[in-house]
């Protein structure tokens, strides 16, 4: 009875911080979660996978396996848990946007910071071995405010000055449900289902010169997103010599169809106030292209380990293609990611030097990704690093990570995005699925 109790206790818990948790991320939905122009095509700004383990390693996880923190990134890698404990993983995420274009040679700078919510995670066995782990986590955020003035004199005869104004906000959640099922001593099987959910609002407005007799015109898209995904992973190991382990695993996420309703709408203010347009789409307007990584990693356990993803998205063909928002020609290309980390541990056992047992971690990320401006592919580097501090007894630590980056291009009046991203994540690990000697 004291195991069912605990049980029924832990899902009541988790349902509950579930519960909660799906509602901060609702009333946060329409928020900035970030800055960045690049979020005006698509679906916005791409979240990393990942809790602040994985990121301070360059986001790696598809070959990763390791029974101190959930692992998400592949579902197979549940299955490295403990079968007698219950994890739980709470993150939140700083960023700080830094950018920098020119226009007509001179010199324009802009900078903007935010911190919101990141993930919020848990696993534990229900039979033997059989992992399951459930959460939510960002897909995709929107926010930019761009603006700019007319400069071609026959536009300002004609209307006056005229200024443009773009404008986001908004995201895309996705809520998880994974199982990790092994096969035999080595060889693992994890399966993934999710669910999008959320809405991304973009305006256009053009505001014409008091005086001119033009009414200011504002041209917009509201997309409510809401349907299932799912994917699969697997992972094996491989014992060497030396205590040494060597990981591969491999991801396939499927094609998915989005997309509950669309708006596109159009009206006047000022002298003149109408609607001039209000066209309602609604089914599967757009979709998430099919994704494949894979990976590997080679530790020694407990000491250290060093890890390698490779992911590929082939964009084209999602329905991001004839979005055009601005001056520049946008095209979708299929997105090419390689990712590389290492973590040490000098010495876990080691309870006189605390410094000794936590996790330093090193990373590097470079993507190629899918958008295309004018001909000039939009390029992601980023460098990271963290730190994993354990705290008590079991797997229970703090985990940071930092990462600076830098993406995008000035040439061809193109904006170039520097950042620097802080993730917290806050991981509780606990021994349930102990029988009591005395009840």
């Amino acid at each position: 009875m004291h195991i069912i109790s605990k049980t029924f206790y832990g899902l009541a818990v988790t349902g509950i911080m579930c519960c909660t948790a799906t509602a901060v991320f609702a009333q946060t939905d329409d928020a900035t979660n970030t800055f960045s122009p690049y979020s005006l095509y698509g679906l916005g700004d791409l979240a990393k996978p990942g809790i602040a383990y994985n990121l301070g390693m360059g986001g790696v996880g598809t070959g990763v396996r390791t029974p101190r923190v959930i692992n998400f990134i592949n579902p197979a890698a549940l299955t490295a848990q403990d079968s007698l404990s219950f994890m739980f993983d709470f993150g939140i995420e700083n960023q700080n946007y830094y950018l920098t274009n020119y226009v007509a040679g001179k010199k324009q700078t802009s900078a903007a910071n935010n911190m919101n919510i990141h993930h919020i995670v848990m696993s534990f066995p229900v039979y033997k071995r059989i992992i399951v782990g459930f959460g939510l986590l960002p897909y995709s955020s929107v926010g930019y405010d761009i603006q700019r003035k007319e400069n071609r004199d026959e536009i300002i005869a004609e209307t006056g000055h005229t200024s443009y104004r773009y404008t986001g906000e908004g995201g895309i959640t996705q809520g998880m449900l994974s199982i990790g099922v092994p096969i035999g001593k080595r060889f693992s099987l994890g399966g993934q289902v999710q669910y999008y959910f959320g809405s991304i609002d973009r305006y256009s407005i053009v505001d014409f010169e008091a005086g001119s007799g033009s009414s200011d015109l504002t041209t917009g898209q509201q997309l409510k997103v809401g349907n299932f995904g799912f994917s699969l992973g697997a992972q094996y190991e491989h014992p060497l010599k030396n205590n040494l382990v060597l990981t591969v695993g491999a991801t396939y996420q499927f094609a998915t169809k989005i997309g509950k309703k669309e708006i596109d709408f159009a009206y006047t203010t000022g002298s003149l106030v109408d609607t001039v347009a209000w066209n309602t789409n609604t089914g599967n307007l757009m979709s998430l292209p099919s994704t494949i990584s894979a990976g590997f990693s080679l530790h020694k356990f407990n000491q250290w380990m060093f890890a390698l993803d490779y992911v590929f998205q082939d964009w084209r063909n999602s329905g991001f293609e004839n979005q055009s928002f601005t001056q520049k020609t946008f095209t979708v290309t299929p997105s090419h990611l390689v990712r590389t980390g290492f973590e040490w541990i000098p010495s876990r056992t080691d309870f006189r030097n605390y410094f000794k047992r936590c996790s330093y971690r090193v990373g590097l990320s470079y993507e190629n990704t899918y958008m295309q401006f004018s001909g000039h592919n939009i390029n992601n580097a980023s460098a990271t690093i963290g730190l994993g501090f354990p705290i008590n007894r079991w797997n229970n630590s703090v985990n940071f990570s930092a990462e600076v980056g830098r993406r995008g291009t000035t040439t061809d009046n193109l904006i170039r995005e520097t950042y620097v991203k802080f993730s917290f994540s806050f991981s509780i690990y606990d021994i349930w699925f102990i029988r009591p000697k005395i009840e």
